[in-house]
């Protein structure tokens, strides 16, 4: 009895157990004409500039699992090339239309500064599937939902506003239809 006694003071003294929160699985999926597009226009070149494309369809699908489990899948249907401003190997400006998710590229090459003259093939920079600060901000400001980095032939990267986010936050995505014309 004591050591009941001491649980339930010990209880109150930490507070109520928390409310469990939902665990969200998130999957990012590209189409097969999609995939086939940008596996296509991929180059193993050390030299080029990053690409960036912009995501013309896509379906996003929830699926609750459990009272706190929800899976949600992101399907890339079609993509189309975007104008950019500027590229460099390390960096492509450029923008989709408002709701329009955007996906760009991460080139095979380690690279100092901006020109081309200071790549080299592989290194410890080369086929970087990791979204930068710049990434994520950049998601987080467009209210996308998501956001793809190929960074190989076969290897593509979704990032999502809630892994940038500090624990508590809130992303400021835009709601309505689950699907991007």
């Amino acid at each position: 009895m004591h050591r009941l006694g001491l649980a339930i003071i010990t209880l109150g003294l930490l507070g109520a157990a928390p409310v469990a929160r939902a665990q969200i699985v998130r999957y990012g999926v590209l189409d097969d004409p999609a995939r086939s597009q940008l596996r296509a226009a991929w180059s193993d070149d050390s030299t080029q500039s990053e690409r960036g494309y912009c995501v013309r369809r896509a379906r996003i699908v929830v699926h609750p699992i459990s009272p706190t489990a929800v899976d949600s899948v992101f399907r890339v249907l079609e993509v189309v090339p975007a104008r950019s401003t500027e590229a460099d190997p390390n960096h492509v400006e450029f923008t989709c239309a408002a709701g329009t998710p955007e996906l760009h590229t991460h080139t095979p090459a380690t690279c100092v500064g901006s020109s081309t003259t200071y790549c080299s093939a592989d290194g410890p920079g080369a086929y970087s599937c990791q979204p930068s600060r710049q990434d994520y901000e950049k998601l987080i400001r467009r209210g996308d939902p998501f956001g793809v980095i190929q960074c190989d032939r076969r290897a593509f990267r979704f990032y999502y506003p809630s892994d940038f986010l500090a624990h508590g936050d809130r992303a400021h995505t835009s709601t309505g239809s689950d699907s991007i014309r």
